[in-house]
Order: C-alpha cells, then structure tokens, then sequence
C-alpha cells in the first residue's frame, strides 16, 4: 500500500527560546538539563532552572533565602544552590544564556505552571518522577510531572 500524501510544505519548525527546567536535585532533573542544553542548535535559547521547595505553611512565593532558611534544611538550600550555579556554568560554556530561581510554595506542579506564564516559557523539561516518589513506584508517573504535563499550556518532555 502506497500513500499519496504529498509533503507539507512550509510547516514552522518550532523554535524553543525559553526552556523551564524544574530542577528537584534528582537523577532525572540533571538529565532534563542536558536535554535542554543539546536542544539548544544555536537558536540563542535561555534555559530557566526553578527549584521550588514544598512548605504547607506558606503560600507560593518566591523564596527570600534570609527569611526562610530556617523553614527549609539550609544544607539542601545551599546545595541546591551550588547545583544552580554549576549549571549555569555548563550553559555559559555552551554559550546558552541560563537563569535560575528558587521559590517556595504549598503545590510544587502549581508553582511551576504559574512560572510558565510568568516567564513566558515556550517548552518545559522534566523527569518524570522527583527525589519524592518511592522506589517502588517506578513505572508510576510521579505526581508533579504528571500534574505539569496535564495542565502546562505548552509542550512538556519528560525524561526517564
């Protein structure tokens, strides 16, 4: 069976400028990362890391890291801190211009859909499971990629 289907022609190949990388110190969150950075094919791409720590005290707010180092384990903040800063190393030497947030919020999945409008985002990169989901859900989608890319107004790549 032969298809007759001519070929579309002048179809736009998206072109991603801003790539949200909702960074959780997992495995999977530094292979989004790398996903990003050789999706990049010179298209002059801004990746932003956001790392958002879950509190059921506060409402989603960016994080002042003076005000709230004593919610927070402050080794895991820092940590995660020198992460960010490693990767905007990498970025820099690929030549891709790299931006990272922290911030703290009740609803992790809700904080980073919030941050795809505000940044105006154009492709997020995620794993699809987080430091939270237990080892013996594996196969299981976790709750906030699951959450992202049901909810995310534009394409989401998950990363296993």
């Amino acid at each position: 069976m032969q298809l007759n289907v001519e070929p579309r022609k002048n179809i736009p190949i998206p072109v991603f400028r801003k790539i949200l990388i909702p960074y959780d110190d997992s495995k999977l969150s530094e292979k989004a990362f790398w996903y990003a950075v050789n999706l990049d094919m010179n298209h002059k791409t801004e990746i932003l890391i956001l790392s958002v720590f879950h509190s059921d005290h506060l409402p989603s707010s960016f994080l002042d890291y003076n005000a709230h180092q004593t919610i927070i384990e402050k080794d895991k903040l820092i940590h995660v801190k020198l992460k960010h800063n490693e990767m905007k190393k990498v970025a820099e030497k690929y030549g891709i211009s790299c931006n990272s947030y922290l911030a703290l919020s009740s609803s992790i999945a809700q904080s980073v859909i919030s941050y795809i409008y505000s940044t105006h985002a154009d492709l997020v990169i995620m794993g699809t499971r987080g430091t939270g989901s237990g080892t013996g859900r594996k196969l299981m989608l976790g709750s906030v990629s699951l959450e992202v890319s049901q909810y995310s107004p534009v394409p989401v790549l998950l990363v296993k």
